[in-house]
């Protein structure tokens, strides 16, 4: 078995010259491929792109509001049929996306209504911000599953606010992205992960440099951490910005401690094992063309999505011959349907039909040509989400099939 190494928003991190342990950021983070355009550098490393990506605005975003229940059909039919090829949106965007029930209720009870003042947010820059879905937010840019939707699925809280511009801190910072990201990640019964405590997490910091700050504090039971980005239009006002954190803080502090998590808490990575039971690695490499292909999880920095990503047991499986780059990948989230059918709302899934696949089940394909070829399969088992990606779209198909074939549809 090999590891794959620390890459995506580490680099990014790294890049803006940040002191912090930029590793914490993105542990187990699959490796992203290259842009096609300037944009390249907040994106570095080779091989497929990663895989990983919430939609009625902040409220929904906390599984506060939910609404009416749609069937799997009626949301697929609504949703784009073609990846949106319009210029990214520059103006808030609406938050009026059509939900389905499922996402575990916030363990502190919070929304992000309540979580802050929005007024504390939108002065932190010089242009207009709106509470937007965060899942739907990171599904605009790459082909993964939005790397917060674990934070939710163990019931912690997500809140964002932005200029509409969507963002996927996993694929790079987007150059004309403005906002506010807040995350709060429970802590597991049995405590923090072993990986978390080695790597001195959470960690208390707050830090902010020309166009973008940081912050990650232990609240009581709680992982918080608060990021914002807006180049020119970030007014980093060091009272500004301490101001938004101490709110949080102290709302997260109010809140605790967390209600009992309602999953089974996982506290150790996947092993090969753990892999073949998804798909066998001799079939990966028969359907990749890839001789000598072998287990590669991850086991590179630590962060509070890693933290959520492990205890929600939705760490993922990839398979390949080098560090470099991946053959194919699988990622799932255990009881997520919910967050598949948010995804939709991105605009950038085109359904299609699988052999193998249920009645009432669903699956489209994304594939975003800024990071080559690679394309990603969304699809769902019963009520878990699977993505499984490769380097081109009758690859992925083909994987996504020998999954279903395994997992029975």
């Amino acid at each position: 078995m090999k590891s794959e190494p620390p890459t995506g928003d580490e680099l990014t991190r790294l890049l803006g010259s940040m002191k912090r342990n930029v590793l914490e950021r993105v542990a187990q983070e699959p490796a992203p491929a290259k842009r096609k355009s300037v944009r390249h550098i907040f994106g570095l490393g080779l091989g497929v792109a990663a895989l990983l990506g919430v939609g009625a605005g902040a409220a929904f975003a906390l599984g506060v509001i939910t609404a009416p229940e749609q069937d799997a059909a009626t949301v697929a039919t609504d949703a784009p049929n073609t990846p949106s090829t319009a210029s990214q949106p520059t103006a808030p965007a609406t938050s009026e996306y059509s939900v389905t029930p499922g996402q575990p209720a916030s363990r502190y009870g919070l929304d992000c209504a309540t979580l802050v003042d929005p007024a504390l947010v939108s002065g932190l820059f010089s242009t207009e911000v709106a509470a937007i879905d965060p899942i739907v937010s990171e599904s605009g840019v790459g082909i993964a599953i939005p790397r917060r939707a674990a934070i939710l699925a163990v019931g912690g809280s997500v809140c964002e606010w932005s200029n509409g511009v969507p963002m996927n801190e996993q694929y790079g910072v987007e150059p004309d992205y403005v906002g506010v990201t807040i995350s709060v990640v429970p802590r597991a019964a049995a405590g923090w992960s072993e990986l978390a405590t080695q790597h001195g997490m959470p960690a208390d910091e707050s830090q902010c440099a020309d166009t973008w700050c940081w912050a990650s504090a232990a609240v009581g039971d709680a992982w918080v951490t608060i990021s914002a980005y807006g180049g020119a239009e970030l007014a980093t006002d060091p009272s500004g910005w301490q101001s938004l954190v101490d709110a949080v803080t102290a709302a997260v502090g109010a809140a605790g401690p967390a209600a009992a998590s309602t999953i089974t808490e996982r506290m150790t990575l996947p092993g090969p094992e753990d892999c073949d039971a998804i798909i066998p690695v001799d079939q990966v490499g028969s359907i990749t063309s890839t001789p000598g292909v072998q287990v590669m999880i991850g086991s590179g920095g630590w962060s509070e999505w890693a933290e959520a990503r492990l205890h929600a047991d939705a760490v993922g499986c990839g398979w390949g011959v080098d560090d470099l780059g991946q053959a194919a990948r699988v990622d799932w989230l255990h009881e997520g349907r919910w967050a598949y059918l948010r995804m939709l709302h991105a605009d950038a899934s085109t359904p299609i039909e699988l052999a193998g696949l249920a009645a009432g089940g669903v699956a489209s394909v994304r594939c975003d040509e800024r990071f080559g070829t690679t394309c990603a399969v969304d699809l769902t088992v019963g009520q878990d989400w699977y993505n499984v990606s490769a380097n081109d779209e009758a690859t992925a198909i083909a994987l996504a099939e020998a999954v279903l074939a395994r997992l029975g549809g």
